[in-house]
């Protein structure tokens, strides 16, 4: 589905959003989960693109629902991985996926395999705050951490949008902080958010839940302060 121009939010990649930023050439924002590489790529075929169009997969944070199927898809299509070096470790495999922080969810991390793995993947390029892409006319990466230690998210100002992974939350209508049992730094977590509550755009493109088209920053700014 095109948000915006040039911004596709990506069908069926279950649990976490996957975005597709269409330039001169193509770069991914996250993966989905394991089993979401062929749908994405079916529908990258449908723009007209092919695999090898696709040259950067930028990984918003190490959560398996956002990099699940990261590894086939660098193999299917060539493209460089793009992560910050607080998460390198766990989606590169060098450290297990931590489990959540809520004791239910905990149980259910242990039993339901699917939760926490996914073939492990080596970042190319490791992007930290303050890095520029040359995405859509020129796009800064800001390190959001508290959800995870590396959590980043996208700012591409000319065409007023933010991706943001989970670091802001957007479920049932409502706009809040990363889920609390897998955030590991609550704290962070909210001043990330005022972070990016200072920033202007029209466009937010959340890890889960519907993108915000129009006055999205305004929200956000609401958001943050009545989070004290």
């Amino acid at each position: 589905m095109e948000i915006i121009p040039n911004v596709h939010q990506l069908p069926s990649t279950m649990a976490g959003n996957a975005y597709l930023l269409v330039g001169e050439t193509l770069t991914l924002v996250d993966t989905g989960m394991p089993g979401s590489a062929s749908r994405i790529l079916d529908y990258v075929g449908g723009l007209g693109h092919s695999p090898a169009d696709v040259t950067r997969i930028l990984l918003t944070h190490y959560h398996v629902d956002h990099v699940g199927s990261a590894a086939l898809l660098k193999q299917q299509t060539g493209a460089s991985v793009l992560a910050h070096s607080g998460d390198m470790p766990v989606i590169s495999g060098q450290e297990p996926h931590p489990p959540p922080n809520q004791a239910l969810m905990k149980v259910l991390f242990r039993i339901v395999p699917a939760m926490s793995r996914f073939d492990p993947v080596t970042p190319d390029v490791l992007v930290e705050d303050g890095a520029t892409l040359d995405i859509l006319g020129g796009a800064t990466v800001l390190h959001v951490p508290g959800h995870t230690p590396g959590a980043i998210a996208l700012h591409v100002p000319a065409i007023r949008l933010l991706i943001c992974g989970d670091a802001i939350d957007h479920r049932g209508g409502r706009l809040g902080p990363p889920p609390s049992p897998f955030t590991i730094a609550k704290d962070q977590a909210i001043e990330s958010v005022r972070r990016m509550a200072v920033l202007d755009y029209d466009v937010l493109c959340p890890g889960h839940g519907a993108a915000i088209v129009g006055g999205a920053s305004d929200q956000v700014r609401q958001m943050a302060r009545a989070l004290g």
